[in-house]
C-alpha cells in the first residue's frame, strides 16, 4: 500500500520515483528529487551513472508524465521503495514547494547558468560534473 502511494513518474518509456523537494543551495532555488527506476548507467553528452539525481521543475514539468504504481512494470515495480522519505514532526508547511510570482528574473538567471554549464566540459564518460562514480571515463563503441 505504501509503495501504491508513492510518486511515480514515466519519461521515453523508463520510470522513476520522486523522493521530494529539496533546497538547492548552489542554485538557490528548489529541485525534485528523484531516482531511476532502472539500472542507469553514464551517457557521453548526458549524464554520469546515478542512483539518484535532481531536476529543476521547468524540466521536469516538461518531460516527465505523472504515472501510477500500477501501470509500470515489474522490474520498475521491484525497485520502488516505501515512503515517507524524510520525517520532521515540527514541519506544518504543504510538503512541495509550489511556484511563486515574480520568479522570473531568478528563472532567466538559472536558464543562462545552464547555457553555460552545456558549454563546459569535464573529463567524465557525460563530459559534464567535477565529480564521477567511475575512475576513469568510458566511451560506447558499439550504439
Amino acid at each position: 500500500q505504501a509503495l501504491a502511494a508513492g510518486s511515480y513518474y514515466e519519461l521515453a518509456g523508463q520510470h522513476y520515483q520522486v523522493l521530494g523537494h529539496a533546497w538547492d543551495h548552489f542554485r538557490r532555488d528548489f529541485c525534485v528529487v528523484y531516482r531511476p527506476l532502472y539500472h542507469c548507467e553514464a551517457k557521453e553528452g548526458r549524464f554520469e551513472a546515478h542512483v539518484l539525481a535532481t531536476s529543476h521543475f521547468e524540466r521536469f514539468d516538461e518531460k516527465f508524465r505523472k504515472t501510477q504504481f500500477s501501470e509500470m512494470d515489474l522490474e520498475a515495480q521491484s525497485l520502488a521503495l516505501p515512503g515517507p522519505f524524510w520525517m520532521d514532526k515540527y514541519w506544518s508547511m504543504p510538503a512541495e514547494a509550489a511556484p511563486v510570482l515574480g520568479a522570473g528574473a531568478a528563472e532567466a538567471i538559472q536558464k543562462s547558468f545552464l547555457t553555460l554549464a552545456e558549454q563546459t566540459k569535464t573529463d567524465t564518460t557525460s563530459g559534464y560534473g567535477t565529480r564521477s562514480h567511475q575512475e576513469r571515463k568510458t566511451m560506447r563503441l558499439l550504439q
